[in-house]
Formats: C-alpha cells, sequence, structure tokens
C-alpha cells in the first residue's frame, strides 16, 4: 500500500521543513550499528571513515594561522570553516546534556550531511519494495551513480575561494573514484560499477564546478586549471565536446551522459591508451588561451589529473581480473614526477614526459595479445 506520504510527495504537494536528525537516528544494532557491510554504516563511519573527525581540523595549527590571515576569532566557529569540515554545526541544537553529546559525536561529516534529513523517509528507507524516486522525492539523496555521488562530494572537495587559496588553504583535487576507494566502504556498489567510468563523471563534474567559480572569481590560476581538465577530456577520446554552450552547462551534460551509459572493461582500456599516447598538452604552444605566467601551471595540473587517470584506468583493469597491468614502481614514479602545478617548469615537464613515455611502454607491453 502506498503511504500518505507517498501520495503527497507524488502528488506534487511541498512538504513541511524538515528536522535534521543527527547519527543517533542511524546506530541501533537493528539499523546501521550492527555488524557487517548492511547493518554496520555508523560503526565504520565512527571508527573509521576521515569524515567523522572532519571538525577536528580546523582546531590545528594550520588552521589557526589561516584564521588569523582571514581575519577570524576561530576557524572552529566560522560558517566559511564548518560548512565543509563541520557542517551539523549550522543546525540547531536543543540545549540538554543529552543534545550536547549527539553534537559532539556529529561535530564532523555527518550521515545526513550525505544521505540528507531524515525525518521524511527514516521509516519508509526501511521497507525494500519502496521506490527509490519516491525516496528521493521525500528528501533521500540518491548516491548510486557516479554523476549522483560526484555532485554530493563536489562541493567540499574541489573549489576553494581566492581568500582561502590566499590564507594557503591546502590545494584541492576532485578525482572521484580514488576518494571512493579510500572511503571506508559502508555500501555495496551496484551491478555494472566501473572504476574508469566513476573516474571521468570525477572529472566532468571537477571542470563544472571550477568553471562556475571562475564565473564568480575568474583568475588566471583557475583559467590554467580549467584548461588543464578540458584538454584531459579531450585526451581521453570519450566525446567531451562543449561547442555550443556555456562550459557550466557543458560539463554537466556530459557527466550526466557518461555516467548513464555503461563502460566495459575494453573502452577503459583504450582510455587509458589514448591518454597514455597524447603528447600534445606538452608542446611549446599548448595552452595558449592561458596567461603566458601561467602555461607552466596548466601543464602542472594536466600532470597531477593524468597521473591520477593513470592510476585509475589501472584500477579499473585490476578490477576487471587483468593479470597484466602497469607495475606499482612505474606509476610511483610517475606521480613523483608529477609535482605542484605553481612548480612546474619546461625542466619539470620534460622528467614528467619521460616517466610517462615509461609508462606507456608498460602499457603497450602488457597490451592484449602480448
Amino acid at each position: 500500500m502506498i503511504s500518505a506520504c507517498f501520495s503527497q510527495v507524488r502528488a506534487g504537494e511541498p512538504l513541511d521543513i524538515v528536522k535534521v536528525s543527527g547519527s543517533q537516528s542511524c546506530m541501533t544494532s537493528g539499523c546501521h550499528g550492527g555488524a557487517g557491510l548492511d547493518r554496520g554504516a555508523y560503526n565504520i563511519w565512527k571508527r573509521y571513515d576521515p569524515h567523522f573527525n572532519a571538525s577536528a581540523t580546523l582546531t590545528n595549527g594550520r588552521s589557526r594561522a589561516m584564521a588569523r590571515q582571514l581575519g577570524i576569532e576561530s576557524a572552529a566557529e566560522s560558517k566559511s570553516c564548518t560548512i565543509c569540515h563541520s557542517p551539523m554545526r549550522q543546525v540547531a541544537q536543543v540545549g540538554s546534556a543529552a543534545s550536547a553529546e549527539v553534537a559532539k559525536v556529529d561535530s564532523g561529516v555527518s550521515c545526513a550531511n550525505c544521505h540528507g534529513s531524515a525525518e521524511n523517509w527514516l521509516l519508509s528507507h526501511t521497507r525494500p519494495d519502496y521506490p527509490k524516486d519516491a525516496l528521493a522525492r521525500l528528501g533521500m539523496r540518491p548516491l548510486a551513480s557516479a554523476y549522483q555521488r560526484a555532485n554530493q562530494c563536489v562541493a567540499c572537495h574541489q573549489n576553494l575561494t581566492d581568500e582561502l587559496v590566499d590564507a594557503r588553504h591546502p590545494a584541492l583535487v576532485f578525482e572521484l573514484d580514488g576518494m571512493l576507494v579510500a572511503e571506508p566502504k559502508h555500501w555495496r556498489e551496484e551491478k555494472g560499477f566501473s572504476n574508469a567510468k566513476t573516474w571521468l563523471v570525477g572529472q566532468a563534474v571537477a571542470l563544472r564546478e571550477t568553471a562556475a567559480q571562475a564565473n564568480r572569481q575568474p583568475n588566471e590560476r583557475r583559467t590554467a586549471e580549467i584548461e588543464a581538465i578540458k584538454a584531459l577530456l579531450k585526451a581521453t577520446g570519450s566525446g567531451w565536446d562543449e561547442s555550443g554552450k556555456d562550459l557550466v552547462s557543458s560539463a554537466d551534460d556530459y557527466a550526466k551522459r557518461i555516467s548513464g551509459a555503461p563502460m566495459s572493461h575494453e573502452q577503459s582500456r583504450a582510455m587509458l591508451a589514448k591518454l597514455l599516447a597524447e603528447r600534445t598538452p606538452f608542446q611549446p604552444d599548448a595552452f595558449s588561451v592561458v596567461d603566458k605566467k601561467y602555461r607552466s601551471w596548466a601543464i602542472g595540473y594536466y600532470a597531477e589529473r593524468l597521473a591520477l587517470a593513470v592510476d585509475r584506468l589501472n584500477q579499473s583493469l585490476i578490477a576487471s581480473g587483468k593479470k597484466k597491468v602497469i607495475a606499482k614502481d612505474v606509476l610511483d614514479e610517475l606521480f613523483d614526477a608529477a609535482k605542484p602545478p605553481e612548480s612546474f617548469d619546461d625542466a619539470t615537464a620534460e622528467e614528467f614526459v619521460i616517466k610517462l613515455d615509461r609508462v606507456a611502454k608498460s602499457q603497450l607491453d602488457t597490451a592484449p595479445g602480448r
């Protein structure tokens, strides 16, 4: 039987403003506080997930120095910092000992921050027959596809305002697949999951967000990063095309299209081969639309993301059961050659290409039929 709440959603009627529940609504042993992958999400998050302690960063020496630079009394109290590191601080707490303990547990990035406030779907989502699109309309954020995951994570893992950059906030490079692999898993991947597709969608969404940030705060450093990501997408041979639309819309449409289509292991291998063969971004006339002072930065941004791409696409081959893949020591050399973009120069770029050639030869030697 369809619940009254589900009927309301189907009819398109607005829902009342919901209350944000802390992790205590998820932690019972019969729900997500038990054992195993299906029931142990709460314990995995609390014991192993770096999101649980995300707020601790706001009290270290680096954050205090940044706060002084920004004219902020305390990073742990500033919305410009807590919005990513401690988002539950934006939610009003009832003044009691119990709520204080809840606030302490949820001081980092908590369940509701990723999955949405559960007031309207807490009971419904336990029913296996309840339509997923209805749960989404009730406020449960869908996270099954690469596009959905990228949209949830990118805001805190890609863009920095100019003020934060000037205050020496660590650089952010959004790479979705690597982040998900590093995350202690409290979920099961759906059939057809692809590391390669997850990586590619993540890069498209990173481009979208960087372009949107550039619309708000244009600068040459950001232009260099945008051009680098565009070059990377083009080099994959996966149909990247920005003609006829603004860059934000083009990147978003591309991310949706890639996310919604299957990606075979053969496609992953072909994409890796194309990336390893592409040398245009390292030519003297590359990135000509970028101010000359920042062209080496663009090469650095490209190299940084290319090294990550090679790693993730190689992982996709490993996941497919391929025994002949790029050796770890060869990949490590490539990562070592991918210096911070601001330190890139002709010599650094030349060294990176030498390492890239070695990786390309390694991949060629392990190609099917060899």
